[in-house]
This record gives C-alpha cells, sequence and structure tokens, in this order.
C-alpha cells in the first residue's frame, strides 16, 4: 500500500527560496539603472556646453559680420580674430568642453560669415556604457538680410550752439562726427554693401536751415546763403507737402525786425544734402559741422521728412528723388538727433526754453511732424545726446517722436552716441542670424 509523502517544513522552505534568483535579477537591473543615471549625468552636461557653445558661436558669427561689413577685413585676418573672440565667450566652459574644430568662411555671395565649430564633452560617468565623448558640433550664419529692399535714410543733425560743450575732454560736434561716420561706415562701407541700395541724406539744423542751392526752389527766390526757415502759411506745417508760392519757405529776409537777430542763424557751411549712395557726397557735409545757433528742431525735422518725401521730389537732383510711399521694395528711415530742448520758431527765441512760447510751439511742431511721418510709413529713431545734468525734458520730445521706445536712444557721452548711432545702424542694415 502506497503511503503518502508529505516533504518535511524545511524541505518545503528550500523549495521556495528565491532570494537567490532575485539577487541576480537586482544586480542586473541595478547595473542598468546605473548606466542610464550616468548617461543622463553626462547628457545634461552635454545640454548645458551645447547652450554655452551656441551662445558663443552665435556672437562670434555677428561679431564676424560686422567686422567684415564694416571695415572690409579679408576673411584670413578675420579667422584669427574671430577665433579670439570666441575662445573669451567659451573660457567658462573652457573645462567642460573640448574644442576640435573652428572653420570661419564667407557665404556664396559674399555678404554674411558662417562659423562652424566642432566640439565634444568627454564623459565622467557614461564610460560605463562605453561612451567616451559625446559630439556637441554648431553652426551659425550671418548675413546682411536686406531681401532686395532699397533704404532711404534721413538724418537730423543738431549743430546748435550747445554743441560745443565738452563731455570728458572731447566737444560734443566733435563726437557727433566721429558717430555720423560710424553710422556710414555700417551703411555706406568703403568696402562695398554686399548689393543693397543705401541712400542717406543729411539735414543739418540750428535757428534755421541751410539748404544751400535748394533753397531758391522751396523759398521762391534765392536766400542769402541758402538759410530758409518755417512755411510763410501755417496750413500745411504737419505735412510734408512741397513748399511753393504763398506756402514756400521764409528766408532770413522775411523775418522781419522782430527776429532777435541769431548769429549764425543757420549753419554756415553744413548744407543739406540729398539722398545719395556715394559717401564721398556726404563727408564734406559731415566735416562741416559746427556749432552755433538757437535750437529750432522741428525745422531739422522738416527736412529730415523732406528728404525721404517723394511730395519733395522735384526739390532734388533725380538721382536722389525719393521712392513713392507704399513702395514695398523700399524701407524710409529718419533718425532724429539733438542735443537739447527746441526753442526756437522763426528765428526768434524766447529765453525761456520748454516753457515758454516758443518752445512749446517748435515742440508741438515736431511731434506733429514725427506723426506724420509715422502715418506715411517711416520708421523713426530718435537721439538724444543729452549728458548728466541737462534738462532731463530735453528727452521728452525724441520719446514722443521715436516709433516706439525701443527706438529712442539716450547719450550722455560721445561713446555712448557713437554706440547708439551704430545700433540704430545696424538694425537698419538687418543683420540676421540663421542655423
Amino acid at each position: 500500500m502506497l503511503q503518502s509523502f508529505s516533504p518535511s517544513p524545511l524541505a518545503r522552505r528550500l523549495a521556495s527560496n528565491e532570494q537567490g534568483s532575485l539577487a541576480i535579477v537586482f544586480a542586473l537591473t541595478l547595473s542598468v539603472v546605473i548606466m542610464f543615471t550616468a548617461c543622463a549625468i553626462d547628457y545634461g552636461r552635454a545640454t548645458w556646453a551645447r547652450t554655452r557653445l551656441t551662445g558663443a558661436v552665435d556672437a562670434t558669427t555677428l561679431f564676424a559680420a560686422k567686422e567684415l561689413r564694416i571695415s572690409g577685413t579679408a576673411i584670413s585676418a578675420l579667422a584669427p580674430l574671430a577665433r579670439t573672440f570666441f575662445d573669451h565667450n567659451m573660457a567658462a566652459a573652457a573645462k567642460t568642453i573640448a574644442i576640435t574644430g573652428f572653420d570661419l568662411a564667407l557665404t556664396a555671395d559674399g555678404t554674411g560669415v558662417t562659423v562652424a565649430v566642432k566640439a565634444q564633452v568627454p564623459t565622467m560617468f557614461a564610460l560605463v556604457a562605453g561612451i567616451k565623448t559625446i559630439q556637441v558640433p554648431q553652426t551659425a550664419t550671418a548675413i546682411f538680410n536686406e531681401q532686395s529692399q532699397n533704404v532711404e535714410v534721413g538724418l537730423q543733425l543738431d549743430v546748435t550752439g550747445s554743441m560745443s560743450d565738452t563731455i570728458n575732454g572731447t566737444r560734443k560736434i566733435d563726437s557727433l562726427k566721429s558717430a555720423s561716420n560710424s553710422l556710414l561706415d555700417i551703411l555706406l562701407p568703403k568696402s562695398g554693401n554686399g548689393g543693397a541700395k543705401f541712400r542717406v541724406g543729411i539735414a543739418p539744423f540750428s535757428a534755421g536751415v541751410n539748404a544751400g542751392g535748394y533753397a531758391s526752389v522751396v523759398a521762391g527766390s534765392a536766400a542769402p546763403g541758402g538759410c530758409v526757415f518755417e512755411r510763410r502759411t501755417s496750413f500745411n506745417d504737419a505735412t510734408d507737402v512741397l513748399p511753393a508760392g504763398l506756402d514756400s519757405l521764409k528766408t532770413v529776409k522775411d523775418l522781419g525786425p522782430k527776429a532777435n537777430a541769431i548769429a549764425p542763424a543757420c549753419p554756415a557751411k553744413a548744407t543739406v544734402t540729398a539722398l545719395t549712395s556715394d559717401r564721398a557726397k556726404l563727408q564734406p557735409t559731415i566735416d562741416a559741422l559746427a556749432p552755433g545757433g538757437w535750437t529750432s528742431g522741428h525745422l531739422g525735422t522738416t527736412w529730415a521728412w523732406g528728404l525721404l518725401s517723394p511730395q519733395w521730389a522735384k526739390v532734388w537732383p533725380a538721382a536722389s528723388a525719393p521712392a513713392a510711399y507704399g513702395d514695398t521694395t523700399t524701407r524710409k528711415i529718419a533718425i532724429l538727433m539733438t542735443d537739447g530742448i527746441y526753442n526756437t520758431v522763426g528765428g526768434t527765441n524766447d529765453g525761456t526754453e520748454l516753457g515758454g512760447a516758443f518752445g512749446v510751439d517748435s515742440r508741438a511742431r515736431a511731434v506733429a511732424l514725427c506723426d506724420g511721418m509715422k502715418t506715411k510709413g517711416i520708421t523713426v529713431y530718435t537721439v538724444g545726446f543729452i549728458k548728466a545734468g541737462d534738462n532731463a525734458a530735453a528727452a521728452d520730445t525724441l520719446k514722443t517722436c521715436a516709433n516706439d521706445e525701443s527706438h529712442f536712444y539716450k547719450a550722455e557721452n560721445g561713446d555712448e552716441l557713437d554706440a547708439a548711432f551704430r545700433d540704430i545702424a545696424q538694425k537698419i542694415s538687418a543683420l540676421r542670424l540663421s542655423r
């Protein structure tokens, strides 16, 4: 007779003991977890490194493109400059990223540059997975995105008596000359402008505007010294209607004995220069800038608009005629620069600055003209050369005139004025970064 067999308690415990196999599974799982954790840490380091590298490559590419545009530096000379700039920007990440290649080249059309960097991040923990390095290459291209557009720039420059003041040992008028040349260095560089058709016109002003040979067209007769002022009527003060006939501009003779004589009433040699892409025609105007007279800011704005207005086409030579409003192939830019409060109308200053009737009138006219320009699609940048301690109200008109706050610049010294003009020029020339 068969007897049933019942394992002893010890046998049952031994048969059900799975701790050994669980330990093996646990060890295998743990090793996988450790490997993935190690890789995650190193890939986190690589992500941080890639972010730093991207920033450095972008900054270097923009730097190189600007140097190419401004100075026309040969690519062979530009490459080491760019590498030095790049290394400086990468200094904080030098222990994390190994740079294995750096290349700078012109774009196919020669108007921009491409920077390509080969880099890798040595791993610290992913070695357990057999991964020794993580590659983080970066490439960026900076070009002047002109989109085949023409660009017209009307530049209002203040050459009033206060521009003879000095800041840090330099006369303000000399700082203005330098900043104006910096703007032209970018828009009309000696090395060429990459095919874009930039045209710049200049309207210096003080108590009046020296229209030079254009005075007879807008004044209806020869103006002594080319010096012109407001319209004879007020109907079109806030417009760009061509001054003519009864609405032509006043001359010194028209001011009459009531005008408290200003010496000089107009810039002596710095005459209005019509739109041109020939820098040689603009340079004499900048070189001739000299301080003197009071501040009739609305006249400077009138002429900055006139340089850009198709309504004034009869005033200018055919080659300087502004494009029509709404022309999608052309952008119109006004840059309005002054160093103080507008305070003069009709050649007269009442000595009470902004609080006086003439100051209020000049400001109101300028703002109305700015509003008129903006409704015509003209982009308005403004620059206040207003040093520390000057009346803060001097910036109010410019802030109101600008398209928005990002289009207003306040410069307290020559370096800041130069930086403002350069920044505006770079925005106008549409430097663009792509990957």
